[in-house]
């Protein structure tokens, strides 16, 4: 069973952290979701990133249920925004999300040992360290993914020899070409293909 006292001082600052935390993820995964979300090709991670902030915002909910029932000062602390603008590509929202897992498991570890004799609190803890265990591996696998698909592009782009009947000026077409230079239907004029 557990007690209807307030939580201790440190305890309480790390819930309003964690809560604080888990709402500025949820603003951050829905608003990656949704600027890749009018790309032709949308990225695996956008549903995840929308599944995520959902979750987020229930597990803030549950955070904050627990500060209400032991009568405790609900003050999660403000952060600071993030730029939506710096993140352009799949990568950079991965290389966020990751960035962002971390300091959230952090924080959870922060008050797990804070809370370490509040039982209720721990079962809590103990759930949603465990989902964040599978969503740093989500975003490895991710990573991984759109790392190998770039590098292939990057491949394809430098594979890719250019066509010199399609690269030629289009002044130049109908001219006849002899080794590294141009002769033109005027006798004797010579012209360099640079």
């Amino acid at each position: 069973m557990f007690s209807y006292q307030p939580f201790s001082q440190e305890c309480t600052d790390a819930l309003n952290r964690v809560v604080a935390y888990h709402l500025h993820t949820s603003h951050v995964y829905l608003a990656m979701a949704y600027s890749f979300r009018n790309d032709k090709r949308i990225p695996p991670f956008v549903e995840y990133f929308e599944t995520l902030a959902n979750t987020r915002r229930e597990d803030a909910d549950a955070f904050l249920k627990h500060l209400w029932k032991r009568n405790t000062a609900i003050c999660p602390p403000t952060l600071e925004k993030v730029d939506m603008m710096e993140i352009t590509t799949p990568i950079e929202a991965i290389l966020l999300a990751q960035e962002m897992e971390r300091t959230l498991t952090s924080i959870l570890v922060g008050l797990q040992g804070a809370a370490r004799r509040e039982s209720d609190l721990l079962r809590l803890l103990t759930s949603v360290l465990r989902k964040q265990r599978k969503n740093e591996d989500y975003m490895k696998t991710q990573l991984t993914f759109h790392q190998r698909v770039e590098k292939e592009r990057e491949m394809q782009v430098q594979t890719k020899k250019p066509s010199t009947l399609l690269n030629r000026k289009p002044y130049l077409r109908g001219r006849k070409h002899i080794g590294d230079h141009e002769v033109s239907g005027l006798r004797g004029f010579v012209t360099s293909d640079c």
